[in-house]
């Protein structure tokens, strides 16, 4: 019976250390959509490298590793097919009629947004002041908004510091 006991306790003790899982060694999912997004002054998903990088203004910019999902995929996915991303332009600039140079302060420089899935790989530039009446950029800043609530609703993103101080 001492022999079974013993027994008992070292196949419960082994099948408990097995089964416990450290969560900084879970695997990313398969980026099968991949995506690289820089936005808003230094902030930057990119999915090829499994990363995102937070700016934080005064305090520099934190990179952590960083994925999506399947279902996040699949459902990026589905709005870059809704608004036909793979056929839109590679630049979208401000050109005012009257061609007068507008500029905004704080830029916040060159945004990005390149999606390679399959065999297509579309990349996407733009500046600010964004481009009037253009369905094709109002959908393009629908698919950014979407992208980035998908990163800060995930809790990697919600781990990070916030942000201190701001651009001027």
């Amino acid at each position: 019976m001492k022999y079974i006991n013993i027994f008992l306790f070292i196949v419960v003790s082994f099948v408990m250390f097995t089964s416990c899982k450290d969560s900084s060694s879970v695997e990313p999912e398969t980026q099968f959509v991949q995506i690289y997004f820089k936005y808003d002054f230094k902030n930057e998903l990119n999915t090829f490298e499994n990363t995102f990088q937070k700016d934080l203004v005064l305090d520099g910019v934190r990179k952590i590793n960083f994925w999506l999902s399947t279902e996040e995929q699949n459902s990026i996915l589905e709005k870059v097919n809704e608004i036909n991303y793979f056929s839109m332009p590679d630049t979208f600039k401000y050109i005012s009629e009257d061609s007068v140079s507008v500029s905004i302060e704080p830029n916040p420089g060159e945004q990005i947004l390149r999606i390679k899935y399959q065999s297509k790989d579309k990349t996407t530039i733009w500046t600010y002041p964004v481009v009037e009446n253009d369905s094709r950029f109002t959908d393009l800043l629908a698919l950014r908004k979407y992208i980035k609530s998908i990163i800060e609703l995930k809790q990697e993103y919600k781990r990070l510091p916030p942000a201190r101080g701001g651009y001027m």
